[in-house]
């Protein structure tokens, strides 16, 4: 497995990254409760990435506000999508193939029950044989939602080439 932050190897079932100290969380399972928000948020989002890079859209869509949710995808459609926008990337998922990422520059602020993240992240990989490999800015808004935090928005935003 690769650490989702800096992006070396590392053995599987590691709890921290011994390149970066990363916090690993496995998928289903939160940080516990005295961890900051900040690697709560953090780890949430790693989680949300992984879900795409295993191609597993129930992971993805656990992470999202219930009926809230909205996006503005790096992708087709460029508008604002609403609920449609989860199962838009769970079609997507099924055409995905050999995806990788790495994401840096990590930011996260809260305020209260709501919070904003952003990071710059690199992914690249196939879909139905096309190769592609994209570097965007991400902007994530959430609130913590029955105790849990939630996505309630993400703006994905491609760099120019």
């Amino acid at each position: 497995m690769f650490c989702p932050n800096c992006g070396m190897e590392v053995p599987e079932g590691s709890n921290f990254c011994p390149y970066c100290g990363f916090k690993f969380v496995s998928e289903g399972k939160a940080p516990a409760a005295e961890s900051p928000a900040e690697d709560v948020i953090k780890n949430l989002l790693i989680r949300r990435i992984e879900g795409i890079k295993n191609r597993d859209a129930k992971v993805i869509e656990s992470l999202a506000y219930p009926e809230k949710y909205t996006k503005f995808d790096d992708w087709p459609p460029w508008d604002l999508q609403g609920s449609e926008a989860i199962k838009n990337e769970a079609e997507a998922l099924k055409v995905l193939k050999e995806y990788s990422y790495e994401a840096r520059a990590w930011k996260t602020e809260t305020f209260g029950d709501s919070a904003l993240a952003t990071f710059i992240i690199g992914y690249k990989g196939k879909i139905r044989d096309q190769s592609f490999s994209i570097r965007s800015r991400v902007t994530v808004f959430l609130l913590r939602h029955e105790g849990e935090w939630k996505i309630v928005h993400e703006h994905w935003s491609r760099f120019l080439q």
